[in-house]
């Protein structure tokens, strides 16, 4: 038995003070008011009134880049993607197939679980990762609807899984009735249309968010998809449709990422060298946006805080810069530094080729708790918000999947992850709600070692991930 007490949130409860009881496998037995009270047994794990125990945080959308190629284990693999949600207080994550190697047939699903599961073993993975499988024109479903979760990417983004027009998404979807599928939505032929524009948001506007989602929530409808919407970037228009299909009774989810959360285009706008680290598909938009996107995560309308966990190195960041190795003065120096002699030279020249075409995502599972602090704080979420979009929906969306995804000790997880309640992990996210933090480089664990956030300061930190009752980081 192990007891862990001090004051509990959850997506139901307002704060309360209470002592949670674990069996010997680390599966919650009682959540109980109050201090524990036999004093002839230890409190294993005691935290005061400055500290939160939240149910175990979990990122439904990030990118390992790890598979059995190898290629892009440089920028990350499992075991450092793991190491830096644990440093965020994520214990679990889902993540994308569109690898060098795209996970699209049962094989290299396969490959993936084992990989992990090894890992796991020797304790070089400490938390609990998941794997999408993807979705283009030449794959077709493993199993029947419900056994696994699926990604479709309806517009290109990073790597070869992509489908652009209407007719063949139609024809894609047709097999996958019935199924779980996540979409990235931006619309080829628009962004091909704007491909000369003059920064991301110009290439990328809320044009093609828009025309892909109109084309894709009718088949949604007709095929009874279960759909998640990714890293959703704009309001207005786009929530008004959603909302339109949502009350036909279509299963219809969203998430939001950090960064469409915490900028927009008037930080680019005042700052141009902000692309190199804040480009994105899809691209920021307006402050409007932005506003509308924090407070529909706030009441629900929104379902996940989903950091999209994107590692490209600060050299493939500043990929823009490239162009001038052409030149005998720049052949041999980095990309950073050609950026740099640039900026000395001619600052207006460094700004517009900062706003250039460069590689699009970022890292933010060192953060991820530190932006559930800053929603806190700065737009007034309650402890029962962060619960919800952090730990209650994302456990949700894992538990449905743990047999299929951990075939032979599913078992281990109880009634899964996202509540502390009798029968669930005994797996929490402990924050600390008052000591101050700022994002240092030196702290992060992603392998490509940078942060948008990299200098913000922030009201509290992350104190302790915990999985199974033990604490893992």
């Amino acid at each position: 038995m192990k007891i862990i007490q001090g004051y509990i949130a959850t997506h139901d409860k307002s704060v309360f003070l209470g002592h949670i009881v674990l069996d010997d496998k680390g599966i919650i037995k009682s959540v109980n008011k109050g201090k524990f009270k036999n004093k002839n047994i230890k409190v294993d794990l005691e935290y005061s009134k400055d500290y939160i125990i939240f149910p175990a945080m979990g990122d439904v959308h990030i990118h390992a880049r790890e598979d059995e190629t190898g290629k892009q284990n440089y920028k990350e693999d499992y075991i450092s993607a793991n190491s830096a949600a644990i440093n965020g207080g994520v214990i679990h994550t889902c993540c994308m197939p569109n690898t060098p190697s795209p996970i699209t047939t049962i094989k290299n699903f396969s490959w993936h679980r084992n990989k992990i599961s090894e890992l796991q073993k020797s304790e070089k993975v400490k938390g609990e990762m998941f794997n999408y499988l993807g979705i283009d024109k030449n794959t077709k479903p493993i199993g029947r609807p419900g056994d696994y979760f699926y990604k479709l990417y309806f517009g290109k983004s990073v790597g070869d899984l992509t489908v652009t027009f209407g007719e063949e998404l139609d024809i894609i979807l047709s097999k996958y009735a019935g199924h779980y599928i996540s979409f990235h939505v931006e619309y080829e032929p628009i962004v091909l249309a704007n491909i000369n524009g003059k920064t991301h948001t110009n290439r990328r506007p809320r044009e093609c968010v828009n025309e892909g989602l109109r084309l894709l929530l009718p088949l949604i409808e007709k095929y009874k998809i279960h759909a998640k919407l990714c890293h959703w970037s704009t309001g207005g228009n786009s929530f008004k449709q959603i909302q339109e299909y949502r009350k036909k009774g279509c299963d219809i989810q969203l998430e939001v990422s950090p960064l469409h959360l915490l900028f927009d285009t008037s930080f680019t706008d005042s700052d141009p060298s902000m692309w190199l680290k804040i480009q994105m598909n899809p691209a920021i938009q307006s402050s409007k946006d932005r506003t509308e996107l924090i407070n529909a995560l706030k009441n629900n309308f929104i379902n996940f805080l989903a950091t999209d966990h994107a590692p490209h190195t600060l050299e493939e960041k500043y990929s823009a810069f490239s162009k001038y190795k052409l030149q005998k003065e720049y052949e041999n120096l980095s990309n950073q530094d050609i950026a740099k002699k640039i900026l000395i030279n001619n600052k207006q020249e460094y700004l517009d080729v900062c706003c250039e075409n460069g590689h699009s995502g970022a890292p933010w599972l060192d953060t991820y708790s530190s932006v559930c602090l800053w929603l806190i704080k700065e737009h007034k979420f309650t402890t029962k918000d962060i619960a919800r979009v952090a730990c209650y929906n994302p456990g949700n969306f894992v538990n449905n999947f743990l047999k299929n995804q951990n075939k032979k000790d599913y078992k281990k997880f109880g009634l899964g992850f996202g509540q502390i309640k009798k029968g669930f992990s005994g797996s929490f996210t402990v924050l600390n709600i008052k000591e101050k933090n700022t994002i240092k480089r030196s702290d992060l664990k992603t392998k490509v070692g940078w942060s948008a956030l990299e200098g913000w300061e922030f009201s509290g930190k992350m104190e302790a991930s915990i999985h199974l009752g033990e604490v893992i980081n």
